[in-house]
């Protein structure tokens, strides 16, 4: 949101050579207008920090996807056909209805790549203040632009693995594990269930300026991200024309290379959609990013 705050006083000061009150009454009216411009300028500067809470939704328990779902199998055949080994886990939920529409392989553990800085910028809200200037620029950088300096510096500053746990507790989670290599924050394992209820979390339980730190930077991902891999694969190419607010993943965990592409999507309805990949290390960035688009193509289907 912008606008001008001066504005409101421009407007009620008079002109020069208008006739004026009584000193008087002149008082309390530049008092009276002073209350009004204050209020007006608080209640400005609480809608600028807050922002539109655009993914506010009520989920609270999913339930189970139903019956076969022709996109898992259209989503499987975009990876299959790349080749390089391939292993996919996805899931979609409505966060309106509280349903899963589409789950595939939900529960199997994989690397979190770039995602695990959705639970290392939660943690970070929930110990300190989103209130700091120093908290939303390390937010904003490590979501938006996958900033792995921010995020490596906010690990190590929040006790590594520690981060893990407290998350797990705090969110539910049933398959993220702190990585092997304390240090190594990017083979955090998640699954697709899990990421779902990540993006509960955020959309329905998390305060309301939290929320929209978080779901602002994510919105205003650009295509390039701070290591100048084009993050704009899966979700952001694969759904033309829907909103979203997305965390991405790229990178190398043991002898597999990771490629994950989730969050937040408004279509008919509010979506947390995951695709969670791995693939051979002899696979390249361009096959696989063009693979997970078609994927994600496919899942518009479940989306009403």
């Amino acid at each position: 949101m912008h606008g001008d705050a001066d504005s409101p006083t421009q407007k009620l000061l008079p002109r020069p050579g208008t006739w004026r009150p009584p000193n008087r009454r002149r008082r309390r009216w530049v008092a009276s207008s002073g209350l009004v411009i204050a209020l007006f300028a608080v209640l400005v500067v609480v809608v600028l920090r807050t922002g539109a809470d655009d993914w506010r939704t009520r989920c609270t328990e999913f339930t189970p996807a139903t019956g076969e779902v022709p996109a898992v199998q259209q989503a499987r055949k975009a990876l299959l056909s790349a080749g390089h080994d391939p292993v996919l886990s996805m899931e979609v939920v409505d966060l309106e209805t509280c349903a899963t529409v589409l789950s595939w392989k939900g529960d199997l553990a994989t690397p979190t790549a770039s995602v695990v800085k959705l639970l290392i910028a939660l943690d970070l809200l929930h110990r300190t203040s989103a209130n700091s200037d120093a908290v939303q620029h390390d937010v904003t950088a490590m979501l938006t632009r996958s900033d792995d300096g921010v995020a490596s510096r906010l690990w190590q500053q929040g006790g590594g693995s520690e981060i893990i746990a407290r998350q797990v507790k705090a969110l539910g989670l049933r398959h993220t594990r702190p990585p092997a290599v304390p240090g190594q924050w990017g083979s955090t394992t998640t699954s697709a269930s899990d990421v779902s209820r990540v993006y509960r979390h955020i959309a329905g339980t998390l305060d309301a300026e939290d929320r929209a730190l978080l779901t602002s930077a994510m919105a205003e991902a650009p295509r390039a991200a701070a290591d100048g891999v084009d993050q704009h694969f899966g979700i952001p190419s694969g759904l033309p024309g829907a909103t979203w607010a997305i965390k991405q993943g790229w990178g190398s965990s043991g002898d597999r290379k990771v490629l994950n592409s989730t969050g937040l999507v408004k279509l008919d309805g509010t979506y947390a959609v995951t695709l969670l990949t791995s693939w051979r290390k002899d696979a390249d960035l361009a096959t696989m990013s063009a693979a997970l688009t078609r994927a994600a193509e496919a899942l518009r289907t479940t989306m009403r």
